[in-house]
């Protein structure tokens, strides 16, 4: 019983605490779209990824799903696997300092995908040490 005492007290010692930062962002027009359109993506400015959220932290990205007749209003994570449209794209989010890059990839097309997201927002949680 000695032994556990000064472990947990230890523990407690060692909390950290997470600042997280939510920002909401408007998707708009590509960067980026390749000659056969089967990639494309988007670089949307984000000032609050910093170095320390790149040294210590991360971002998770949800899309905007809104609300429609039978359905309430709702956010899903990326990356996305959509397969409407008979035309599978998958959409993912990468980071850097300042700025996120939402990537569109499909074997036959991303147009659909592009209409799909357009003046759709993206919420994203920044998180840090």
């Amino acid at each position: 019983m000695k032994l556990i005492l000064p472990i947990f007290i230890f523990f407690l010692g060692c909390e950290q605490k997470k600042i997280k930062n939510v920002v909401y962002v408007k998707l708009g027009d590509m960067s980026f779209v390749a000659e056969d359109s089967l990639y494309g993506n988007q670089v949307l400015n984000v000032p609050e990824i910093t170095q320390n959220v790149m040294d210590n932290g991360g971002v998770l990205a949800f899309i905007e799903r809104p609300a429609g007749q039978d359905r309430a209003q709702r956010w899903s994570q990326l990356p996305q696997l959509t397969l409407a449209w008979d035309n599978p794209t998958y959409m993912y989010l990468s980071h850097g300092k300042g700025l996120v890059r939402l990537s569109y990839q499909s074997s036959k097309t991303i147009k659909d995908a592009i209409e799909y997201t357009k003046d759709k927002r993206l919420k994203l949680v920044i998180s840090q040490l």
